[in-house]
């Protein structure tokens, strides 16, 4: 019998692997968490995590409530024009 009592836990997860400056860099907001990378790489991860939560919240949506295909139409509309 499945066990409806626990409760599930979705988190976006940005990870970095240029970094060369030896720094340890970590973030968590409130649905995420961005580890390592370049200053300029951890920062961008940061502010597009950031991005993803507000614009779920302004759509009165919680990232543990949408499909993985919802979150990947979401994301690629946030996208900036330079990175198609």
């Amino acid at each position: 019998m499945p066990d409806h009592s626990k409760k599930k836990i979705v988190r976006l997860l940005g990870v970095g692997f240029d970094s060369e400056d030896g720094h340890v860099r970590i973030t968590q907001g409130v649905d995420f968490d961005v580890l390592m990378g370049s200053d300029q790489c951890h920062e961008y991860m940061q502010r597009f995590c950031s991005r993803i939560e507000e614009g779920l919240k302004q759509q009165g949506r919680r990232l543990e409530n949408i499909s993985p295909e919802e979150l990947t139409e979401f994301v690629q509309s946030l996208r900036e024009p330079s990175q198609s």
